[in-house]
């Protein structure tokens, strides 16, 4: 009797293995199906301008719509409806989650790109239950958010592993909780986060822009003021005001803050610069009008560095992992 136990066990693991197995080449099929490269097709850009072609605007009428059409494939900047009306007690479970994507993503090394893509996926997904009238909290948020993560993070060089989650997961205190994970919640939730989004990852990031933007700026590759930009575009994604804006929005005020504070004023190197050059206007597509609300926004999130008394959202997870040496210690020069 005790064999046949045993036996009928052994049985049922190899066929929940079984059953795990199937689900991740579902979406494996479903993930090509739908976007065949994966990657390359979502995260296509045209070649870089080079220093002299920005100053000349040489390469302009070859690649003159290139990052127009770019930004256009956005879909993901939220109505002020959402915003205004998705309620106080999901603002504070989103800002715990975006805290914990920011913490899992420095535990895990997932790289940046992943992380800016994982939050505006999960902004999206909650955006879309909200239309639909389903409600906020069908699924338990912060397991949501790491789910996006895990979906995010297949898009980059180095993918989230499901079983850090479900570690990850189950620390998250009871009452956010509410059960223990296993991998398979974190399966099911991928096949629904997907079928609720139309199989879209949240391409173009801000990241998409980054390094075309900030070299017409002047801002140089692998510099603290470089790093900045990021910094700013990263601090966003803690305030979930900022998710109504498009990429390109956040990457050229993030850009146009970086030059105000680090390279225009006087003893700094391009002091007597404009704010906003002919250059950048025309890489960029954006005029300094377009971006001044968000730039302001950005200064106003700015002085919240810090004070968690005045932060529309937490910052613990970011604040740590801008204060490292490798990323210059940027927060905690600002902060200090």
């Amino acid at each position: 009797r005790q064999q046949h136990l045993a036996a009928a066990i052994e049985a049922q693991v190899v066929h929940e293995q079984q059953d795990e197995l199937d689900i991740c080449r579902q979406n494996a099929s479903q993930r090509e199906k739908a976007f065949q490269n994966g990657t390359e097709k979502l995260r296509f850009l045209v070649p870089d301008y080079n220093g002299a072609a920005l100053l000349s605007g040489a390469m302009m009428s070859q690649y003159s719509s290139a990052v127009k059409a770019h930004s256009d494939l956005d879909r993901f900047a939220m109505p002020e409806g959402f915003l205004s009306q998705c309620g106080e007690e999901f603002k504070k479970l989103r800002s715990f989650t975006v805290d914990r994507i920011f913490a899992a993503c420095s535990s895990m090394r997932v790289c940046g790109g992943a992380l800016v893509a994982s939050v505006r996926l999960f902004d999206y997904y909650q955006y879309k239950q909200w239309e639909s009238g389903v409600g906020l909290f069908e699924h338990n948020v912060v397991a949501v958010g790491y789910t996006c993560l895990w979906i995010a993070s297949k898009f980059e060089s180095d993918a989230a592993l499901v079983n850090d989650l479900v570690s990850l997961m189950n620390q998250v205190p009871w009452d956010k909780r509410g059960k223990d994970f296993t991998p398979n919640d974190f399966l099911n939730l991928e096949i629904h986060i997907q079928g609720v989004v139309g199989m879209r990852v949240a391409f173009p990031t801000p990241c998409s822009f980054t390094d075309r933007f900030a070299e017409a700026g002047g801002i140089a590759m692998d510099t603290k003021d470089h790093s900045f930009v990021y910094f700013l575009q990263e601090l966003t994604l803690t305030d979930l005001n900022f998710s109504k804006y498009k990429a390109i929005i956040i990457t050229s005020a993030a850009v146009y803050m970086t030059r105000k504070m680090w390279l225009l004023m006087e003893g700094q190197p391009r002091h007597g610069e404009d704010s906003w050059t002919d250059t950048l206007a025309r890489v960029t597509g954006v005029r300094k009008s377009q971006l001044r609300h968000c730039a302001g926004k950005m200064a106003d999130l700015l002085r919240t560095l810090g004070r968690p008394d005045v932060a529309e959202g937490i910052q613990d997870a970011f604040v740590a992992k801008w204060s490292l040496p490798v990323n210059y210690a940027l927060a905690a020069t600002l902060y200090d």
